[in-house]
């Protein structure tokens, strides 16, 4: 049976960037992410290390593909994953709207660039919520149902998504005065009633007590050297016992073992 190897690399086994050092941040740069983010002038990076992890999900794919490749066909295959393509791959739909030297999208911060409104808005007693209106219909719906201004839908600066996203300032003063006498949780009971998707703005603590995933069952406990810790259950399993959700070992304690299996005397 043939032997399948992969590497991940900043940007491939081979071209002028070969030896080039690679950080994730580095490589969000030279992927062009960092021209899409943030607002007018400032730049603003991923809050997780997206290279990275997108490196590894299809080296993971290419890994899995190559275990059936073999399982086929006998042979072996050379994996060569590259941090730059991984995040360009990513990247297809600003790179088309720049394609052919095409002017790209501003950058409009957690807004969505090209639609409106689709983005956060804040509310009353210092909250906020994310909202998304994706067609006419739900445009009239939130002018009436939600805002209880039924005439705005047929203001003239407001009648089509191309004009919404011209006049973004303007209505999302609109959007944000009427919803500054709400709390979130009104805003999106109000959304919810009114059929526009919408989704809470949630810091970290509010992911931990999030009630979707509690519901679910999504979290277990773990058994590590400093204590016992929840974690996610991986997205695909059903249970805990499916995913080998097993005690994070001390430091070095499988070295010994390991040093056997390569034979070679520490």
């Amino acid at each position: 049976m043939g032997i399948s190897a992969g590497d991940i690399l900043g940007y491939g086994s081979d071209g002028p960037y070969r030896d080039k050092k690679a950080y994730d941040l580095l490589v969000q740069s030279e992927a062009g992410f960092l021209s899409v983010t943030g607002n007018g002038p400032d730049l603003a990076k991923a809050g997780i290390s997206i290279a990275d992890i997108s490196a590894g999900m299809y080296a993971y794919a290419n890994i899995l593909a190559a275990v059936i490749k073999r399982g086929k066909t006998g042979k072996g295959t050379r994996i060569d994953i590259s941090m730059l393509e991984s995040m360009v791959e990513w990247m297809n739909f600003p790179l088309y709207y720049t394609y052919n030297g095409a002017p790209g999208l501003a950058r409009s911060g957690a807004a969505h660039a090209s639609i409106y409104p689709y983005g956060p808005f804040e509310t009353g007693g210092g909250g906020s919520v994310m909202l998304g209106v994706q067609n006419e219909r739900e445009w009239a719906n939130l002018c009436r149902t939600v805002l209880g201004d039924e005439a705005l839908a047929k203001d003239p600066r407001f009648v089509s998504n191309t004009l919404r996203v011209k006049n973004r300032d303007e209505l999302k003063e609109i959007i944000s005065k009427h919803f500054a006498k709400f709390s979130a949780e009104e805003v999106l009971k109000k959304l919810d009633s009114a059929s526009i998707a919408n989704a809470n703005v949630n810091d970290m603590q509010g992911v931990w007590e999030h009630p979707q995933l509690r519901a679910r069952g999504r979290w277990t406990d773990v058994e590590t050297p400093g204590g016992t810790i929840p974690a996610l259950i991986p997205p695909g399993f059903a249970s805990v016992e499916a995913s080998r959700m097993e005690r994070v070992p001390e430091l070095g304690e499988h070295n010994e073992a390991i040093f056997e299996e390569l034979g070679v005397k520490p």
